[in-house]
């Protein structure tokens, strides 16, 4: 007699993807934020691009300390002034530092957060003529500031080693005596490197 028997296969549980074991992310993109240059409501928000350069030091598959630099570059809509200062440069350099979560992992995906803080440095008097500074028409004098990124991030995962990154900031940064609350965001690619397990 031949008895029918059922075949039961165990199914192991779903490991996370060894992507995440990495020790080390190297970012690079571009950088956006949406800046205003004076404390003056007549002052109209100026949009600044550039780029973004971190790095994060990974001590569990899921937080790490991440370092970032950050360089933007635009123009400033200065509304008319007695010394026909129109539409000067500015630039501001960011160097923040702290933690981020890779709160979200999958096979193709990551979803994450940061929370950084460091300085700002921003040059508003790059087109301002030789005795004028730039307070003379509203803008904010060139300054060593308080500054900090806090914010979302997605990876894309295209490979064990490479990511298409994605992030979304609050940038609020302290110059002259009130809170910039910029919003900010870049776009780029991560590469993976080292591992946890070594």
């Amino acid at each position: 007699m031949v008895h029918a028997g059922a075949q039961v296969t165990a199914q192991a549980p779903v490991s996370e993807s060894p992507q995440y074991t990495n020790r080390w992310d190297v970012y690079g993109g571009v950088q956006y934020s949406h800046f205003n240059p004076s404390a003056a409501r007549n002052f109209p928000a100026t949009n600044l691009l550039g780029w973004n350069i971190s790095g994060t030091a990974y001590f569990r598959p899921v937080w790490g300390i991440e370092a970032s630099v950050r360089g933007l570059y635009g123009t400033i809509n200065a509304p008319a002034n007695q010394f026909g200062i129109t539409n000067p440069k500015m630039s501001e350099n960011l160097f923040l530092f702290g933690p981020t979560f890779r709160l979200r992992r999958r096979e193709n995906y990551a979803l994450g957060a940061h929370v950084l803080i460091g300085a700002a440095y921003g040059s508003f008097d790059k087109d301002f003529p030789p005795g004028v500074s730039p307070d003379q028409i509203g803008v904010y004098n060139n300054k060593l500031a308080f500054g900090a990124a806090l914010g979302i991030f997605y990876d894309y995962n295209l490979s064990s080693r490479l990511s298409v990154r994605v992030i979304a900031d609050f940038q609020p940064t302290h110059y002259g005596f009130t809170t910039q609350r910029e919003f900010a965001g870049s776009g780029g690619i991560v590469y993976k490197l080292g591992s946890l397990h070594k």
